[in-house]
């Protein structure tokens, strides 16, 4: 005769089972979260350091410093030797009263200015490429930072997905039992069945995105893409710090951006005053000095110097200049636009941040301090009360699914607000005063 197992019999081990599968996840947990996970700020160092990408803007920079160290030299003096009118057949000073050797000395000089202006301008091209190069490293850290989030979210959900597959194979032996015994139909078997598998399936999707992730992070670092990366298991939420009013404020001191469009009208405007001294004409003065040997009783052959300037007529050069005066303000004027344009979005991202980050903390607050204790003690009383047959199997499958979806919201809440935080940082420029993700 075939021993059967009543409800009673098979109740506690079952419900210690599942208590024991409550508190196992967390252990875990626990112990993995001991182990030492990279440091986010310590990879978006590390980027920076290896990007290719930024090595290029950082040679670039140079190259600008290097050229703004010259701007505004003037042009080579030049100096010239002549050994002037001798004559053809004897090719000698003192046979001609007109014969000599001629030195001469000449320097062209700029407008007034026009030296300090040119060295203004490459100095400030040069401040240019510098916050250009500052973007593109906060942009950079933020992806990096993105990135390493995104995977720890992964891995989270994965970690979650895996302890309601053991749950469900609990739940799965709980309604087995029963089944066995005549008191539960086929059909509740196979809805846990099919979400058993279903998580198990999704397991496939959470190492494929794992996969992904970590070859953008490698690539990211500019290594190899086989690198592995190693994520926390369990994160605080990262609390809002700031009004947006606050962030933009800082925004307009601190972000490259806007500081390369600044500089960037600031280089338009002053070459707009250097194309209006460019249009003066140049000065050149020369000096020529001749050396004569010849000696006669009408000349003596005293040695003669000449001294004097040339000014070209600015007929096509004042034009040229009123030209790239009127186009340089029109660079200038571009600028401004592009600076307001750019104030405009960077207060438009920061107010979605704000929300994103303030909605996702709120959520980890409700999720962890209410919503999700309260789920999991459903789940446990319908349990029970399934097993002595006051609950039907529908509340005790909707007490599960429930608590599954209110632990991967708390999840990706949570990492949610770290994800933000670093958004935040980039779109500010520099870390928020609550300090960095």
């Amino acid at each position: 005769m075939t021993k059967t197992t009543t409800p009673e019999g098979w109740r506690r081990p079952v419900i210690r089972s599942l208590s024991i599968l409550f508190v196992l996840p967390f252990l875990a947990s626990a112990a993995i979260s001991s182990l030492a996970a990279d440091d986010p700020r310590v990879l978006a160092d590390e980027a920076v350091d290896a990007n290719p990408g930024l090595e290029a803007l950082r040679a670039r920079t140079a190259e600008l410093d290097a050229l703004a160290g010259a701007a505004g030299t003037w042009s080579d003096p030049v100096f010239g030797i002549e050994y002037s009118n001798v004559p053809v057949n004897s090719f000698s000073l003192r046979d001609h009263p007109m014969s000599a050797l001629q030195l001469q000395a000449e320097q062209t000089s700029p407008p007034w200015g026009w030296s300090g202006l040119r060295q203004k301008v490459a100095t400030s091209r040069t401040q240019a490429s510098e916050h250009a190069l500052a973007e593109a490293q906060s942009q950079l850290r933020r992806q990096v930072y993105e990135l390493f989030w995104e995977l720890t979210l992964t891995r989270m959900l994965e970690d979650v997905t895996r302890q309601h597959i053991a749950r469900t194979e609990e739940l799965l032996e709980a309604v087995r039992a029963r089944y066995e015994t005549g008191a539960a139909g086929q059909h509740q078997l196979l809805r846990l069945g099919v979400l058993r598998d279903r998580l198990g399936d999704e397991l496939g999707d959470f190492a494929r995105a794992d996969s992904v992730l970590s070859a953008a992070l490698a690539r990211a670092l500019s290594r190899g893409a086989g690198r592995s990366f190693a994520t926390p298991r369990q994160l605080e939420p990262k609390p809002v710090s700031g009004t947006v009013s606050e962030w933009l404020a800082l925004a307009r001191e601190e972000r490259p951006e806007l500081k390369r469009l600044g500089e960037s009208v600031r280089t338009a405007e002053t070459a707009a005053e250097l194309a209006r001294v460019d249009g003066r004409p140049d000065v050149t003065v020369w000096m020529k000095y001749r050396a004569r040997s010849i000696d006669t009783p009408l000349d003596d052959g005293t040695d003669q110097v000449s001294v004097g300037f040339s000014v070209p007529i600015p007929w096509g050069s004042a034009k040229r200049s009123r030209a790239e005066r009127a186009a340089q303000r029109q660079v200038a004027r571009a600028e401004r636009a592009r600076l307001a344009a750019a104030l405009d979005w960077i207060e438009s991202d920061l107010t979605a941040i704000h929300a994103r980050w303030t909605r996702a903390f709120e959520q980890v607050i409700a999720y962890r301090e209410n919503l999700t204790p309260a789920a999991g003690a459903a789940l446990e009383t319908a349990f029970s009360d399934y097993s002595v047959g006051r609950a039907d199997f529908a509340n005790l499958f909707e007490a599960e699914v429930a608590l599954l979806d209110l632990e991967r919201t708390l999840v990706s809440a949570t990492v949610q607000t770290h994800i933000q935080a670093a958004a935040a940082d980039a779109s500010v420029g520099t870390a928020l005063r609550g300090g960095r993700p």
